[in-house]
């Protein structure tokens, strides 16, 4: 006897709906699966046989024969265990075969008859249209993240132990328990105690990670060891803004990709924060694999992407970082298929001078050779400083600094930001832009606009410090972001030498190897 019930697949980050047709006849005992599935999903028939009959309930003598339709698209995953089995128990006619209302059955079943939670449950849930009442029944540990991702009161999420229970529930036996959340969509991640206002004196560099974070702009940090570049960077997510409703799904898919979502923790809610090891491989950076999985970069999505000793990692290393950032995502080839993962992140990279560190620091003897700077400095190449926004300088603090009171706090550079995300979100009302620095050419013309002063200025840096094109675009955005932190409506003359400034580094060497910073 044939049965049909449902349940989702994804390909890469987008879910899709797959039909499970099960067929059960006579003839020696058998147990086949069609549709392109992967080994865990091929290996359902060993874990759903145990699973009914541990559960009490008769499972067919003859052969079975199981089809995932789109037989087209490559599967993967032990979520289609449940549907199988439900499928099985109605061609045999252990539950009724007629649903009143459609049900998707996604969760791995257990030899003993529990109900495992699996990963993606989100996107699966995110990516179908249904466009007509549904109940999905998934394991008590997804419920919640799936509650969020259906986000729709046509769809109705029902947690389930075990399949003895979810038996009960479609033979009429039991009720099924809609899951409602009474709770916070979002859970407050608790921050360490740390605070701006720990680090003492570096008033620049303060200011030019609220500017590279008001604006969404990639910054580098240069300084000897010891001044504070990796404690500016890690008291960074007390002054991040908050996510949209969107973007936390959007970011929460990524994380349950790769398992990372529970009952407790079940969306992000705060922006990202990931730092990069210098053990990382390509793989580790952009994703993939056999089935492709998400990578660093995705998983620092609406957040922040922190590489420390930036110039230590390998030129293969930081190669990796340029399409991400250029596209703000990662496309991935398998088997004919292109997965793609989104990757809009902000970059804030700390490096040394040199590689002894010493270079330009009071009191203290460079021992690199020019040679050994210009190698030191070769790793950042020239696209990949093209796509970084802006750089400041680290000096050594003086005595009187590092001993003085304290200086900006996280709440206050917090207010600055939030202020500045505000300006940018009346103006980019209705258009599919966040930040200043995802304005294209045509937004940069509308609001990066120069008064006569201002352009004779750009003109003399323009060709002066030899700036591409896409430098001159990025130094116009990051004097808007400048303007906007000083509630100014338009760009002033000090906004764009400030965002001129902010360029040295990533535009000019001197000849005799010193940096102009």
């Amino acid at each position: 006897m044939l049965s049909i019930t449902s349940t989702v697949a994804l390909s890469g980050i987008v879910g899709f709906e797959v039909t499970v047709e099960v067929d059960c006849d006579r003839g020696l005992p058998a147990f086949h699966i069609v549709g392109m599935g992967d080994v865990s999903v091929k290996e359902a028939g060993e874990r759903v046989h145990s699973s009914i009959t541990n559960s009490g309930y008769d499972y067919p003598r003859g052969r079975v024969t199981v089809n995932l339709c789109p037989a087209s698209v490559r599967k993967k995953g032990s979520h289609f265990d449940l549907a199988i089995a439900i499928g099985i128990l109605k061609a045999t006619m252990q539950i009724p075969s007629e649903e009143k209302i459609k049900s998707l059955f996604i969760g791995e079943v257990s030899l003993e008859g529990k109900i495992i939670p699996v990963r993606g449950v989100m996107p699966m849930i995110r990516g179908i249209d249904l466009g007509e009442k549904t109940r999905i029944y998934v394991s008590k540990e997804n419920a919640r993240e799936a509650h969020l991702a259906a986000n729709n009161p046509e769809i109705e999420i029902y947690a389930v132990t075990t399949l003895t229970e979810l038996i009960d529930i479609l033979n009429g036996n039991a009720e099924g328990k809609l899951y409602l959340d009474d709770s916070k969509n979002e859970r407050v991640a608790e921050l360490e105690r740390t605070d701006f206002s720990d680090v003492r004196g570096h008033y620049s560099a303060k200011e030019a990670i609220v500017t590279a974070i008001s604006g969404g702009h990639g910054l580098i940090m240069i300084g000897p060891p010891g001044t504070g570049k990796s404690m500016l960077a890690k008291r960074i997510p007390t002054i991040l803004p908050a996510m949209s409703h969107d973007e936390r799904i959007e970011t929460s898919m990524l994380y349950s990709l790769l398992g990372k979502l529970n009952d407790k923790q079940p969306i992000i809610s705060d922006r990202p924060f990931q730092e990069m090891s210098p053990r990382a491989t390509e793989v580790t950076i952009l994703g993939g694999g056999n089935e492709p999985l998400p990578g660093l970069v995705s998983l620092a999505h609406n957040g922040v992407l922190f590489i420390d000793e930036f110039l230590e990692f390998s030129g293969k290393q930081i190669e990796c970082l340029r399409r991400p950032i250029e596209e703000k995502k990662v496309n991935i080839i398998r088997k004919g298929v292109n997965y793609s993962f989104p990757s809009a992140f902000t970059l804030v990279a700390a490096t040394n001078p040199c590689k002894c560190g010493k270079m330009g620091c009071a009191g203290k003897v460079c021992t690199c050779s020019p040679y050994e700077i210009e190698r030191y400095r070769s790793k950042l190449s020239g696209p990949i400083a093209d796509r970084i926004d802006m750089s400041v300088e680290l000096p050594k603090l003086e005595y009187n600094k590092l001993t003085g009171n304290e200086s900006q706090s996280s709440e206050e550079m917090r207010e600055r930001v939030y202020k500045a995300r505000d300006i940018q979100s009346e103006r980019f009302k209705g258009l599919n832009v966040n930040t200043n620095s995802e304005m294209n050419e045509r937004m940069i013309a509308e609001f990066c606009g120069l008064g006569e002063k201002e352009k004779h200025i750009m003109e003399r840096a323009y060709d002066m410090y030899g700036l591409s094109p896409r430098r001159y675009h990025k130094i116009l955005k990051l004097a808007r972001t400048i303007s906007d932190l000083e509630g100014a409506r338009d760009i002033s003359e000090s906004a764009l030498l400030n965002a001129i400034g902010y360029t040295k580094f990533l535009n000019m060497y001197d000849r005799d190897g010193a940096m102009n910073v």
